[in-house]
């Protein structure tokens, strides 16, 4: 299957990537209230789970096209996602030892290492008394977006089994009614509600935003017949997500978020991530012309905490100039990411 490479999917990870960046300033900053129009709006766009579905959907295409090539496979994530991350993670040590919060050399040490490989949720209490808490409380999703690359060959190695389209479907299905139900019983077992080394781990697995990943890799299965009731019609998606939000959320209060284990929050995403996929593949021409190619979602999305950080201990809170200044720095920094770091690093994938 062959996936057009006119597309605005560069753009729809910028818009997420500021979305997160707008929510976590807004908060930080103590501009919630002032900000509450603007912030209810975004709420029911979360910049996560359409990372997420985006990843299941394009990943699966191209581990697909290059034949699960894994050595390749894993090699092209490594550069994705590594370069920039290890860069981010030197800028944040230096923020932290330039503040004096670095707590015992071997919880830095210990953070600074779960920070470049795989464990990027990790923070001992004693790197948590600067800005806000966390050095760099965003990353929590990388450590996710890793565990999902580990997985992915093997749930697409399992639904190929089989060349039936109705019985990789109802694979596909199992497969996220099994994912929700591990999250349903992860959040509501006593036990593991009880340990709190449990709670946080668990959290920060991919067990819990599995059926995020699924619903892009069902959209990408099934993309041939989809296309169609996708393609230029962003406006018509647009028009059914705000009514199911509006309808289900506001007047009928079924469900709160995206998030949420319910038949209303599964709806509520499935609906927004066919909203993405048809936005991608409408007005296909928009991503090129303001991008120019230049993919900066990934800095904006990783550099903008430690940058939150620095601004709130320096006691820049209360003003939505510190939002824009927030924002402008962030721009900045990931643009000269790319172009220095992501840009020619990529240049290296197979």
């Amino acid at each position: 299957m062959k996936i057009s490479r006119e597309n605005n999917f560069d753009l729809i990870r910028l818009i997420a990537a500021f979305q997160v960046l707008i929510w976590h300033g807004s908060v930080h900053f103590d501009l919630s209230e002032r900000l509450y129009n603007i912030l209810v709006v975004i709420y029911h766009f979360p910049g996560v789970p359409i990372f997420f579905t985006i990843s299941g959907f394009l990943i699966s295409f191209s581990l697909e096209r290059n034949n699960f090539n894994l050595k390749q496979y894993f090699k092209n994530r490594s550069l994705r996602i590594f370069p920039a991350l290890w860069v981010c993670t030197i800028l944040t040590a230096i923020l932290l030892l330039g503040f004096g919060k670095i707590g015992s050399v071997k919880d830095f040490i210990t953070w600074f290492i779960a920070q470049i490989t795989f464990f990027q949720f990790y923070a001992s209490e004693s790197l948590k008394t600067w800005g806000t808490g966390h050095p760099n409380g965003s990353l929590w999703s990388i450590a996710v977006e890793l565990q999902f690359y580990l997985v992915l060959p093997l749930i697409l190695y399992i639904i190929n089994l089989s060349k039936n389209k109705l019985f990789i479907n109802l694979l596909l299905l199992v497969v996220f009614l099994l994912s929700i139900f591990i999250k349903y019983f992860i959040h509501n077992n006593a036990f593991i509600l009880q340990n709190e080394l449990y709670v946080k781990l668990l959290n920060n697995t991919v067990l819990i935003y599995l059926h995020f990943f699924l619903t892009g890799i069902a959209i990408y299965k099934n993309f041939e017949w989809l296309l169609p009731y996708l393609k230029d019609k962003a406006i018509i998606w647009l028009v059914i997500y705000a009514a199911y939000v509006i309808i289900f959320k506001f007047w009928l209060k079924f469900y709160d978020n995206n998030y949420e284990i319910s038949i209303w929050g599964i709806l509520a995403n499935t609906i927004l991530s066919l909203l993405t996929l048809s936005f991608a593949f409408s007005f296909t021409d928009l991503s090129k012309k303001l991008l120019r190619e230049n993919d900066i979602s990934y800095g904006i999305y990783i550099y903008h905490m430690p940058i939150v950080n620095t601004m709130a201990s320096l006691g820049y809170r209360g003003s939505i100039w510190n939002l824009v200044v927030l924002t402008v720095l962030t721009t900045i920094l990931a643009f000269i990411s790319w172009k220095l770091i992501e840009q020619r690093i990529l240049k290296l994938k197979m």
